[in-house]
């Protein structure tokens, strides 16, 4: 006998497909979303680079002139930091969600860096003009460092609130000379002689100021202005904002660090100046890495995003790192263990710590835990 079995299946219960089709859609548009432009870009560590050589020759820092230069043992290092995401263009919705849960990298709103008018191209152009300008005070500040004058030519780059040497002098003329009743005549070399000067002239002093103006020699006289309050150094100021450009007999050097822009590299540029222009090695046989920005008469000046510094210099095999004091508080709790962070604010602190490392001192300098700026 034969038996008939017939299989009946139950109708889907409405809700179910409802939701069925609901997660199915959303994950379409999850999906669809991970590929769009979002409002974000996100930084992580970059590359520690070599701005020394095993000999002066190897570096990517060649110093032009007459003066002598040296080998090292010691190995310089410049940390930078890898942006995804320009001015105009936003990473894509996974990469954004994934940097949220990677502790290596800081996701921002574009327009919390950048204006809404401001290109990705003129953020590069910025960057390599910030990269110029850093070096140009790294070799101002390592040569002068190592007790060796670097000439250049004080250009007028405008002018400051309340200034009244504007309409009497222009952009572009070329500060030549300065005389007053109070500190007689200086024909400036260098912007620490012109800010030395300005020290010994009292505030609304008459000062005489000869400039070169498209090869034209023109003079006119106005009157100093104050300097702001946190200037210490007292004095006054001309009451113009000054460019200074090496002249092409002077002594200098040709950096040359590939496609990186910004002026944070500087510190490291003036330290491997500084140790190619003096004889030994100035941090020994040691892996020294750091940021910081420097200007011609040696301050070092914060940065930014130094927790990936810190970890790119790590990871590159750095045993101590050179931090400015102003970012301190953004150091703390961050140091890579086998790093030994130490708080720098001039040129002169980062070259005795390296002078202290290579004695074997190294773990007795300051690092930004006893520092006021991490309080």
């Amino acid at each position: 006998m034969m038996v008939s079995v017939t299989s009946r299946t139950n109708p889907p219960d409405p809700r179910v497909f409802a939701g069925t089709v609901a997660f199915t859609a959303l994950a379409a548009l999850l999906s669809w979303q991970s590929f769009m432009p979002t409002a974000y870009l996100f930084e992580t560590t970059g590359p520690a680079l070599p701005v020394s050589g095993t000999t002066p020759a190897d570096s990517p820092v060649q110093l032009v002139g007459d003066a002598p230069v040296y080998p090292s043992k010691t190995t310089l290092l410049m940390t930078t930091v890898s942006s995804y995401g320009t001015a105009d263009e936003s990473v894509r919705g996974a990469p954004a969600a994934m940097s949220l849960l990677d502790d290596t990298k800081d996701l921002f709103p574009v327009r919390a860096l950048y204006p809404e008018e401001v290109t990705g191209e003129e953020v590069r152009e910025f960057n390599a003009v910030l990269m110029e300008n850093s070096q140009s005070d790294a070799v101002m500040a390592g040569y002068a460092q190592a007790g060796i004058t670097v000439d250049v030519d004080l250009i007028v780059a405008g002018f400051s609130p309340g200034s009244n040497g504007e309409g009497k002098i222009k952009e572009g003329d070329i500060v030549t000379e300065l005389s007053t009743e109070e500190a007689g005549t200086l024909r400036p070399h260098t912007y620490s002689e012109l800010r030395d000067y300005l020290t010994k002239v009292p505030v609304g002093a008459t000062i005489t100021v000869t400039v070169d103006r498209n090869g034209t020699e023109k003079t006119t006289s106005f009157a100093t202005i104050a300097p702001p309050e946190d200037d210490d150094r007292g004095g006054s100021l001309l009451g113009i904002l000054v460019a200074m450009v090496i002249k092409d007999d002077s002594p200098s050097a040709d950096i040359e660090i590939g496609n990186i822009g910004g002026p944070s590299a500087g510190q490291m540029f003036a330290l491997e100046i500084y140790d190619q222009l003096t004889e030994g090695s100035l941090g020994g046989d040691h892996v020294i890495a750091g940021t910081g920005t420097i200007d011609s008469l040696g301050t070092v000046g914060p940065i930014g995003g130094i927790a990936h510094k810190m970890r790119g210099a790590s990871e590159a095999g750095a045993e101590y790192f050179l931090a400015p004091v102003a970012n301190c508080d953004e150091v703390i709790g961050r140091i890579p263990d086998d790093l030994t962070v130490i708080s720098v604010a001039t040129l002169d602190d980062s070259v005795h710590a390296l002078e202290e490392i290579k004695a074997g001192r190294g773990s007795s300098l300051p690092g930004c835990e006893v520092t006021d700026n991490a309080k």
